[in-house]
């Protein structure tokens, strides 16, 4: 019977794949949805973002606008970079 150090790397790119995949989920949704409202901003769609590491408290919630041109884009980078080097070192030969 396998340990969990040994199932630790299918476990951790499975879970970063998972969220790869719910990011462009809701990244291209967002996309639809305002191309199919002629790019109105002014209604927010999708899960909500925050800079910083405070949320809603403190008024750090992302705009709309912002979360369609920074926020999706830069999450999906980071998140593609870390599933992208699970992949390289756990299954590389």
């Amino acid at each position: 019977m396998p340990s969990f150090t040994e199932a630790l790397p299918y476990l951790f790119t499975g879970f970063s794949g998972a969220v790869l995949a719910w990011l462009l989920f809701w990244y291209f949704r967002s996309l639809l949805f305002y191309w199919r409202n002629g790019w109105d901003f002014s209604v927010d769609f999708g899960p909500p973002m925050a800079w910083g590491d405070e949320f809603q408290t403190s008024g750090n919630e992302i705009r709309p606008r912002e979360k369609v041109l920074w926020g999706y884009p830069i999450t999906v980078l980071i998140c593609a970079y870390i599933f992208g080097m699970s992949v390289y070192f756990f299954w590389s030969p």
